[in-house]
């Protein structure tokens, strides 16, 4: 975005109109620091006000005898890990005698990292608490696995993304100085079931070249049987795809009922649960005819693979005797599931997370699967890594007292060697506009002291909670991204030529060929469904000869051609894709005015996939961890990109693993954070505040969390500070007083 006085005024006036309430300071000259409205008496009085919240001062979240009685139980199992926490002190874990080791795993890392690196036999818990040095000690524990005469093909290591997993590889590697690690089984849940359904697919009936669909494409399916079954039409207020597809999924990941799912999130759509579980039965047997997989058949036909067929489960018993689980506390109720019936072989089972961490049960991930795991083994050792590597003392008082507030949850109390004075700052101000004055001064305080702007972000709870923010920055030409916006994998051009590619793969893939034929001028819905149960009916060969005479039979042919071509057993995976790109790129002209960039994108395809040497291989790293481009870091506004790196701007969810010199949290006013729709539930309630415990957790040096006098929505008015500062202790943080 370049910076001349037109784009700014163009922006502001953009902002003028769709960010509430948003006035700029006309007679501010432009780039000046503006001083927060420091006479007004209503923003000094709400100064003293932080000093005297308390917590009695709020209303309770309700809890019925049955959330109670989950809650004591939790409570139980939670308490009871004291008794199996080990210590340097207590513990027997001892390198063995006869076993000459080129890594000094004692005096490389602090003792509680030792014993979670050298406890290999049995099922271990380690309770790792942020910036603690997770991963350095999960790398030295691969490390030490494979130092003491375990086959990496022996061992299963599962995590949230592939760089996660490929980190820690490549870490161990280095660390040994050979190549033995690379052998590890190692990803997401999702590309291990892929890897084992395709490898096993003979011994579990399966169809080996079946076709990964995302999200994206599980709704379009989901839409096109609502459409056909008339859902739409027999009820106006009938959910759209994507609710509908979340729902589905939401019940598959937690493994309860769609009555459940809309009982607990979404009560006005409970008349339509017959409906959607006939459309969910509907769209299960769509897949299953189509060789289409969804991300939740993966994790569903592998649990269910594992629990039913037992040639099969002792098969990868065997197979994966050391299973290690990073972030333990974001599995569902499925992926745990898979997890107990591998490690029912040999039990040696090692899962790392912190609970205070768990953030994700939006998309299924259950938070009583860490606490539980005592339940589950009751054989099992603990472990507290509880020193922290990033954060000072003062803050870690402050982020400790959150944790500790939790109803649920294990009790830890992290610390540091850094003793700087600095507390966390809390400031409550005028209104929105003086919150973001307030925020963007102390921005450039920092800057001028030397603190890179891309050392400081951020974070907030919602979107919205930073649309004036983002227009200060905007009025004093401060570079910043927004972390978010179109992926690289979303942009329509893209998801052609991977729906041109899965036909290759799979000519029964249903999905890619109405997303393909749309493309054929003259060909609609009806004679694309014509042309798909033809398909079908050929056993997959692609034939349009019969067609041959009608308007669109040349490009039909056309079409024909470039798929026969790309099938061609003696071509690479990259000469496909330049083969559907040829075919491609006139479409695309016709379609985009600025096709010539897009096909920009198609080239990143095509380096990608130099690297590979099957189209399955491909397609399925590209449906299950898409890569991570330059689109995707580069979103706007960015502003004199010359002079500074951007600053962060980012959602809680997204900031989780990440940290900055300086962090600021806005709108931290109850009914804002934690949400208003959380003060009903005490669920929500606490995830709420692991989110507030994330947030603050990820600065190093400052946090200063702020918020405005009030804030108005519609009938909804809210001028009371976060309930989550009124429980901690007044002397974990400093209240900002206007000079």
């Amino acid at each position: 975005m370049s910076n001349n006085p037109s784009d700014k005024d163009l922006i502001l006036n953009f902002l003028k109109t769709f960010v509430p309430n948003y006035q700029s300071d006309s007679t501010a000259d432009e780039g000046s620091v503006i001083e927060p409205h420091t006479n007004n008496p209503y923003l000094r009085g709400n100064q003293t006000d932080l000093n005297n919240i308390h917590i009695d001062n709020y209303a309770t979240v309700p809890v019925n005898d049955d959330v109670q009685e989950r809650i004591e139980r939790l409570q139980n199992i939670a308490g009871s890990i004291e008794k199996r926490v080990i210590t340097p002190q207590t513990a027997s874990a001892l390198l063995p005698a006869n076993k000459k080791l080129t890594i000094d795993y004692q005096n490389s890392l602090n003792p509680n990292q030792y014993l979670a690196a050298t406890t290999v036999q049995g099922p271990l818990l380690v309770i790792a608490g942020a910036g603690s040095g997770k991963t350095r000690t999960v790398v030295y524990r691969t490390a030490y696995l494979l130092e003491t005469g375990i086959p990496p093909e022996q061992i299963l290591l599962l995590t949230f993304t592939r760089k996660a997993a490929n980190e820690i590889i490549d870490r161990t590697s280095q660390l040994l100085k050979n190549s033995n690690a690379q052998k590890i089984m190692r990803g997401t849940y999702h590309a291990f079931a892929n890897h084992t359904l395709r490898h096993y697919a003979r011994m579990l009936n399966l169809p080996p070249n079946f076709t990964i669909i995302d999200t994206a494409d599980s709704e379009d399916v989901i839409d096109l049987i609502r459409q056909e079954m008339n859902f739409a039409k027999r009820h106006m207020a009938f959910p759209k795809k994507s609710r509908i597809q979340s729902i589905i999924s939401k019940a598959r990941n937690c493994n309860i009922p769609i009555e459940e799912v809309l009982r607990h999130e979404y009560t006005a759509l409970l008349e339509f649960t017959a409906d959607l579980n006939l459309l969910a039965q509907a769209y299960k047997q769509y897949k299953a005819a189509n060789k289409l997989f969804d991300y939740d058949d993966l994790m569903d036909v592998l649990r269910d693979s594992l629990r039913d067929n037992l040639p099969f489960r002792r098969t990868i018993q065997k197979a994966y005797r050391y299973l290690m689980v990073d972030e333990f506390q974001d599995t569902n109720v499925v992926q745990k599931e898979i997890l107990d019936l591998i490690a029912q072989g040999s039990r040696n089972i090692m899962v790392v997370g912190d609970d205070s961490q768990s953030i994700y049960a939006f998309r299924g991930a259950n938070f009583e699967n860490i606490l539980t795991f005592p339940a589950t083994y009751p054989d099992c050792k603990v472990v507290k890594i509880e020193q922290n590597y990033r954060s000072t003392q003062p803050l870690l008082n402050f982020t400790n007292a959150i944790a500790n507030n939790a109803r649920l949850g294990y009790r830890k109390s992290l610390f540091s060697a850094n003793n700087t004075p600095l507390k966390p700052t809390v400031a409550k101000l005028y209104d929105q506009q003086a919150e973001a004055e307030f925020v963007v001064n102390h921005i450039l305080q920092f800057r001028e002291k030397g603190v890179a702007l891309n050392d400081i972000a951020v974070i907030y709870r919602s979107t919205f909670h930073s649309n004036f923010i983002q227009a200060e920055l905007l009025k004093r030409s401060i570079p910043y991204v927004v972390v978010g916006g179109i992926k690289f994998t979303e942009r329509r051009h893209v998801k052609d030529l991977i729906a041109y590619l899965r036909i290759v793969l799979n000519p029964f893939d249903a999905v890619a060929w109405n997303r393909v034929l749309k493309l054929v001028p003259g060909i609609g819905l009806v004679t694309a469904s014509k042309i798909m149960e033809t398909i079908q009916q050929n056993n997959g060969k692609i034939d349009f000869s019969t067609l041959e005479k009608r308007k669109f039979g040349p490009d039909l042919l056309n079409l024909q051609d470039a798929l026969q071509q790309a099938q061609r057993n003696d071509i690479t995976v990259a000469t496909k894709i330049e083969t559907l790109k040829n075919y491609y790129a006139p479409i695309l002209r016709t379609l985009e005015a600025d096709y010539e960039a897009r096909l920009q994108d198609i080239d990143v395809l095509y380096t990608l996939a130099c690297k590979y040497e099957t189209i399955e291989r491909f397609l399925s790293d590209f449906a299950l961890d898409p890569p991570s481009t330059q689109f995707q870091n580069q979103n706007s506004p960015l502003i004199d990109e010359s002079e500074d790196k951007p600053l962060t701007l980012t959602t809680i969810h997204s900031a989780k693993g990440l940290e900055w010199y300086a962090v600021f949290v806005p709108h931290l006013l109850d009914g804002l954070f934690p949400s208003v729709r959380a003060l009903k539930n005490i669920d929500q309630l606490e995830e709420e505040r692991r989110l507030f415990y994330v947030a603050a957790s990820r600065a190093k040096e400052q946090l200063f969390l702020t918020m405005p006098g009030y804030f108005n929505s519609w009938d909804q008015y809210y001028t009371m500070p976060s309930r989550f500062l009124a429980e901690v202790a007044k002397n974990t943080f400093t209240v900002w007083q206007d000079s």
